[in-house]
């Protein structure tokens, strides 16, 4: 139960399980009227966006907004008889990311089905629509949710998401090879050639 002094969604058991992302357009949440103090069912959330609507009963009008969602990890306590207990009172928490976060400096979550992934092919991958530019996009540092933007730093931590420089010689492994055809600004072209070869190697002769 969400409120004005507490943001705590939920709560997962999990074994041998990790929390990956909270998609929020698929969630059905209840809403309270401050108003009327009736409930009623609001759908389709997107991150970052306000969603505005009326109360069924009193037909106020009301709005909901998400930044963001974090995952804690809540440390059991240890009772006299060696069980684990998991206590509302006194928790020991700390903050987790989402597994999805933990592989990559930044993760992108894409409008057209509020997923999380880091790039547009695991996105292809792993869905059958069509793939709409992401507008938002995940800290891997810090699990900040934020607008999206280009080398720019996080909101949250001011860790650098993407790389100052763009290399064509990876790109995982079907980069570029030949130092020819690489780009002048790419720092693998000039790589190596200042290096010194001795004799032997250079097969010199006396």
């Amino acid at each position: 139960m969400l409120h004005h002094y507490s943001d705590v969604l939920g709560y997962l058991d999990l074994q041998n399980a990790t929390a990956a992302d909270l998609v929020l357009r698929d969630c059905e949440l209840t809403v309270g009227c401050l108003s009327c103090s009736q409930e009623g069912p609001v759908q389709n959330l997107v991150y970052g966006q306000t969603k505005e609507f009326n109360c069924e009963n009193c037909h106020t009008k009301l709005s909901i907004l998400t930044e963001s969602t974090k995952f804690q990890y809540i440390q059991p306590r240890i009772n006299k008889t060696g069980e684990a207990t998991a206590r509302k009172r006194n928790m020991q928490t700390f903050q987790t990311k989402p597994s999805l976060v933990k592989l990559c400096a930044r993760v992108l979550r894409f409008p057209c089905c509020g997923r999380a992934y880091p790039c547009d092919v695991c996105h292809d991958e792993n869905q059958d629509h069509p793939m709409e530019l992401a507008t938002r996009m995940i800290c891997g540092f810090c699990a900040k949710e934020q607008p999206y933007g280009n080398r720019k730093p996080c909101i949250s931590c001011g860790g650098m998401m993407t790389k100052g420089t763009h290399t064509t010689h990876w790109e995982g492994g079907q980069g570029c090879r030949n130092k020819v055809k690489m780009s002048r600004n790419d720092r693998q072209k000039y790589a190596s050639t200042n290096k010194t070869v001795s004799r032997k190697a250079g097969g010199e002769k006396k």
